[in-house]
């Protein structure tokens, strides 16, 4: 090859290395475009760590994003034996239920707003039951949320089903209003012990749609926890609460059944011309190692309209209460939140192993319980429960419960009641 060749050779291999350079300078470019662009709308992405903490859990290094999946599934079986005379006010059959079966995704988005979707599926028609957006750590205000929100009211109410000590809340749990449309904020007050909540709300159809004719409701709570030691293993929770209701197309009513969601609805005021109640409801609950009590008492202050049909006005006040006593043969105290006023979860000493090591948490109680609605021209009934628990925790997502309800109706007779629930919940 002579020397022409040669430099042939030289300049066409520069040349290629040159645009391969170019182009390499290209591809960088735009790479680094890339990752501005990516950066400017908030990073490649961040990284999220499954745990299991009672249930799946996904959040980022910081705690900034959280995702919470949670559910339950609660199915029951009830028997009935009542006398001849109650019998012919209403039919009491045994059955079996599913009670609840719930699916709820909730979590944290950017540290500071918060979200949750629950659906209730039990029954055959899925409807929506806490579900809100809000934002936390707001100074003063705490917590604020807008959506479908439990009232500001009982720590029965407050406090999960999940976690109650008897399969049915307490009679006077029939002036709950539970869920409703409109705004709650709360917030913790003196360190963590104690608490205050206010919200407005709008009674709506079980997807969250208001119609004509639906009521109003302005709710507050204020709790303290004057004693809490030892990590809790003894503590003394200390409640009040109040709502105004404007009720729906000015009519109120409210009845219950003998605390079996399978027996029949014994005692009802039915339909009272009324445009506005004021409740107002007293909390009690302590604990000192395995032994627990609870109580609350409930006033519903009625204002009567006169009609046709109703000639009466006036006032009505309807009463109801409850107390309970437990003891966990096991060891284990009431799990409480003096932040929030509220109880919480039972977690085993043991989980049950079947193997002879681990027996779970085991716990007796007692109630009694009373609903008074009769009051001048309102004749609703006098229902009367003394009732009996005995419930098994496996582990702290399983557990199963047995009750022995007694069930005395003012003046027309008495119902013998005996139920299990075997419950999961994550």
């Amino acid at each position: 090859m002579n020397r022409l060749e040669w430099t042939l050779v030289i300049v066409a291999t520069l040349a290629i290395g040159h645009v391969q350079v170019q182009a390499d300078e290209d591809r960088i470019e735009a790479l680094e475009a890339r990752i501005e662009q990516l950066e400017s709308a908030g990073g490649p992405g961040i990284p999220l760590h499954l745990s299991w903490h009672n249930g799946p859990r996904m959040r980022s290094d910081d705690g900034s994003i959280q995702f919470n999946l949670s559910g339950r599934v609660q199915y029951d079986f009830a028997g009935f034996d009542a006398d001849s005379e109650l019998s012919e006010v209403a039919e009491f059959d045994s059955g079996t239920q599913f009670r609840r079966g719930r699916i709820a995704l909730g979590g944290v988005m950017h540290e500071h707003t918060i979200f949750n979707v629950e659906y209730e599926f039990a029954g055959g028609d899925a409807k929506f039951l806490t579900t809100f957006i809000g934002v936390r750590n707001i100074p003063f205000l705490g917590t604020v949320r807008v959506g479908r929100l439990l009232e500001f009211y009982s720590l029965e109410q407050l406090s999960s089903n999940n976690f109650h000590t008897f399969m049915e809340r307490g009679l006077s749990a029939a002036f709950n209003n539970y869920w409703a449309n409109g705004i709650g904020i709360h917030n913790s007050v003196f360190e963590g012990r104690g608490s205050w909540a206010v919200g407005a709300a709008k009674r709506t159809d079980n997807y969250g749609n208001s119609q004509a004719g639906r009521g109003e409701n302005l709710s507050a709570r204020i709790t303290a926890a004057p004693v809490y030691l030892d990590n809790g293993r003894t503590w003394v929770h200390l409640g009040a609460a109040t709502i105004q209701r404007n009720p729906d197309d000015n009519e109120y009513r409210v009845g219950s059944r003998p605390e079996s969601s399978i027996a029949p609805t014994l005692i009802s005021t039915g339909p009272v011309p009324s445009d506005r109640v004021n409740l107002v409801g007293l909390e009690f609950a302590a604990a000192h190692g395995p032994f627990s009590v609870q109580a609350e008492w409930h006033n519903a202050r009625v204002s009567l309209e006169a009609t046709d049909e109703f000639p009466h006005d006036g006032h009505a006040n309807l009463n109801g209460f409850y107390v309970l006593a437990s003891y966990f043969l096991t060891g284990e105290t009431r799990s409480y939140n003096p932040a929030t006023g509220t109880l919480g979860i039972i977690r085993p000493n043991h989980n049950f192993r079947g193997d002879g090591h681990g027996l779970g948490a085991w716990e007796i109680a007692a109630r009694y319980s009373e609903l008074d609605l009769n009051d001048g021209p309102v004749e609703g009934g006098h229902l009367r429960n003394g009732t009996l628990g005995l419930n098994w925790y496996l582990n702290p997502t399983m557990r199963v419960m047995a009750n022995y309800v007694r069930a005395d109706l003012k003046e027309s007779g008495t119902a013998d009641i005996l139920q299990m629930r075997a419950q999961f919940t994550f």
